[in-house]
């Protein structure tokens, strides 16, 4: 029986594997004419000879350069040998002197004659010249060759045919055949190619590690939520998580207007010359802290302890934007300080090398200067962010803390009554700040139904589960009908949004939302697509919450893990040569664009590889740590960062290695670097100065790749 079912088997697995075979085929087939491969074109004279050109310049590199003296020779040329008797040849010269015979002495045009050279410099660069008469030197090439010049024999000599220029209305006058060779003079030296081209290469160093030193901190941070096996285990109480939403954007608008106020005034002060006062006032707020700080080892309860909890989230956050505020005063002070300290040692002139050392010196100082002021200045453009970011957590902490017991004691009926309330806030808020992205750009617009979608869904499938309930002990849960219902819902309420925030519209025509403003709060303009956005949110939020109640957990680790993951891959799908082009514009041309792009790159590569090293990490010390009531940070600290430093910085080398790399590429659309360079002498055609910077490419990816390779080796 088995034979009978094997051997009617094999004849349908095999038409299998021949059908499969036929559909690669076609596939490959259809993308080799869809490429536009054609071997005729690459065989055509003209390109294998344009060809052959660039390559032979690129590897012939414009890296050194000499100085010559020229010898000239010229003899006489009849065109035309029918009007007048020839021109006698130039004779021998006696005394070693160069000269040459050009052979016959007259001819037509296009006619090829032979000129033959003597006691001339050996091996010397050597081409020739027609000159008309009363008209300008025209280069004429031997016969045979593509190149203007040629090189003269060991002995001296040479022989080489040209043909005769047709230049009208010039028969019968006596032209002039030149012969001119370049004689080295002196030692070789680099040319200015190589001072140009290793001016930029420095640059493109520093660019790639500028932007892979700035990448390294929210690739790590970013990496921590991106790794699955850290997140998976991540729950809070629903209700406690929707306090905290709730109260982030009031406390944004708190932050923005106190805090940013606290800050700025301490940045004023830090810049001038009450830096001093601010620094002594800083040191009376961590003063404060420290006391609070202190104040935990006197027990106490109930809204005593509270009351202490909120006064110390206070004045932590008063604290910190102070501090923040003080460092970029002090960075802008810094700036001017060190800027005039270099000046004042910088030599007028530098003649030697003492005053060179000096001015070096000098360099370093106002650099220095140059990048505190630089972070100064980041902070004073990021205050407000920064102040509603620390305000928002700030309340958030504190409205948690207020609320975490209470949530607990409800009964059930208000448990869901809080859940509905809480619920349909946060959804509105969630919508809203999406929808105000969405009117950024046209696609952008998508967001919004697809949040919608994913609250729909949740929505749905926490409906079925309260329904049926709980499976009993030994019972398997049906996963596939809330996995259906799950995608129902995403459909209705993603098509219910669309439809309702006219998204289509906006799709196809590449318009925005209109601009309306129906309401005001806090400071923030409600439009009426907001509005709608708002309306959707605050009903499908509001369902779900009052069918989960704020008791139920919520898997705040996976929401964690999948938002920063899409982040990650949005980001690494998008080249950095079109940031690159973005950043161009928004920028300028030069290296700042190009440590945009290359930074915003890094830090969704770096993420996606610090990720998938932490996810493969060995469990044992989390188990371990976990075991021991260790919580999330502790275990963090203790059992996760030291198994994953050394892979981070092997991992940082090699992103700075493919950023040299890429930056050659960023250069091409204005991103500063030796790209930037390469890409001009390539459109000059200038193939051997483009080939000294290939070769400098090669070299520096070469060292770098060694030396990386060298301190993993001795280091990791």
């Amino acid at each position: 029986m088995n034979l009978i079912r094997q051997s009617s088997s094999t004849p349908l697995r095999r038409l299998v594997i021949i059908i499969l075979f036929a559909i690669g085929v076609a596939i490959l087939s259809y993308g080799w004419l869809v490429t536009d491969i054609d071997l005729e074109v690459p065989q055509e004279p003209q390109r294998q000879q344009n060809l052959g050109e660039a390559i032979r310049d690129l590897f012939s590199p414009n890296i050194f350069e000499q100085d010559y003296t020229f010898e000239e020779v010229t003899t006489p040329f009849l065109v035309s040998c029918s009007t007048s008797e020839a021109p006698p040849a130039a004779d021998p010269a006696t005394d070693g002197t160069p000269y040459i015979i050009v052979t016959p002495t007259c001819g037509q045009a296009n006619e090829v004659v032979t000129v033959r050279g003597f006691n001339f410099e050996p091996e010397a660069l050597a081409r020739i010249d027609w000159i008309p008469l009363g008209g300008d030197a025209r280069v004429r090439q031997p016969v045979g060759t593509t190149e203007d010049n040629f090189i003269t024999n060991d002995d001296g000599t040479f022989e080489i045919q040209i043909e005769v220029p047709q230049i009208r209305g010039t028969a019968g006058e006596i032209h002039t055949v030149r012969a001119r060779t370049a004689v080295p003079l002196g030692a070789p030296r680099f040319s200015d190619t190589v001072g140009l081209v290793m001016e930029k290469m420095i640059e493109t160093i520093f660019l790639a590690l500028i932007a892979t030193a700035l990448s390294i901190l929210p690739s790590a941070i970013l990496s921590f939520f991106a790794a699955h096996n850290l997140m998976k285990s991540v729950h809070t109480s629903l209700g406690n998580l929707l306090v905290s939403f709730a109260l982030l954007p009031l406390g944004w608008w708190l932050g923005a207007s106190i805090l940013s106020a606290i800050g700025m005034s301490m940045f004023n002060l830090g810049s001038g010359a009450w830096f001093g006062a601010a620094s002594t006032a800083l040191l009376i707020g961590l003063a404060a802290v420290a006391s609070t700080r202190k104040l935990k080892e006197i027990e106490v309860t109930g809204w005593e302890a509270r009351v202490r909890s909120i006064a110390m989230s206070l004045v932590i956050a008063v604290v910190v934007m102070a501090g923040i505020g003080l460092l970029g005063g002090l960075g802008i002070l810094g700036n001017t300080f060190f800027t005039q300290l270099g000046n004042s040692f910088r030599p007028a002139e530098v003649t030697n090398l003492a005053q060179w050392m000096v001015n070096a010196f000098s360099d370093a100082f106002t650099s220095f200067g140059n990048l505190i002021g630089t972070l100064g200045q980041l902070i004073e453009l990021l205050m407000l962010p920064i102040a509603g970011v620390i305000g928002a957590f700030t309340l958030s902490s504190i409205g948690t803390n207020l609320t975490i017991d209470v949530l607990k004691r409800v009964d059930a009926i208000t448990s869901h009554i809080l859940g509905g309330v809480l619920g349909a806030l946060s959804g509105a808020i969630l919508l809203a700040i999406i929808a105000a992205i969405g009117t950024q750009a046209a696609w952008f617009g998508l967001l919004a139904p697809l949040v919608a979608a994913w609250l729909g869904g949740s929505l749905l499938r926490s409906v079925y589960t309260r329904s049926i309930g709980k499976p009993k002990v030994g019972q398997q849960q049906n996963k596939f009908i809330p996995a259906l219902l799950w995608w129902i819902g995403m459909a209705v309420a993603f098509v219910v949004t669309f439809i309702v925030l006219n998204i289509g519209r906006a799709i196809v025509q590449g318009t925005l939302p209109p601009s309306n403003v129906v309401l005001r709060l806090l400071n923030f303009d409600v439009t009426a697509y907001i509005a709608k956005a708002m309306l959707i949110g605050a009903v499908l939020g509001g369902i779900a919450g009052a069918f989960a109640g704020t008791r139920a957990a919520f898997p705040l680790g996976e929401v964690l893990y999948n938002s920063t993951r899409t982040i990650l891959n949005s980001l690494r799908s998008i080249e950095p040569l079109i940031m690159g082009l973005v950043f161009v514009i928004w920028v300028g041309i030069g290296p700042f664009a190009g440590v945009l792009a290359l930074t915003l790159h890094s830090i969704a590569s770096l993420g996606k590889l610090y990720s998938e090293q932490i996810e493969n990490i060995d469990a044992g010390p989390i188990e371990a740590l976990q075991s021991t009531g260790a919580n999330q940070m502790q275990t963090i600290m203790y059992a996760v960062v030291p198994q994953i430093i050394p892979s981070y910085i092997a991992f940082t080398m090699y992103r700075w290695d493919i950023n040299v790399r890429m930056s050659t590429i960023i250069g091409f659309v204005g991103g500063g670097g030796v790209g930037f360079l390469l890409q001009q002498q390539i459109n000059l055609l200038r193939y051997r100065d483009a080939g000294v910077a290939v070769l400098a490419i090669a070299i520096v990816v070469a060292i770098l790749d060694y030396a990386s390779a060298s301190i993993r080796q001795r280091y990791i």
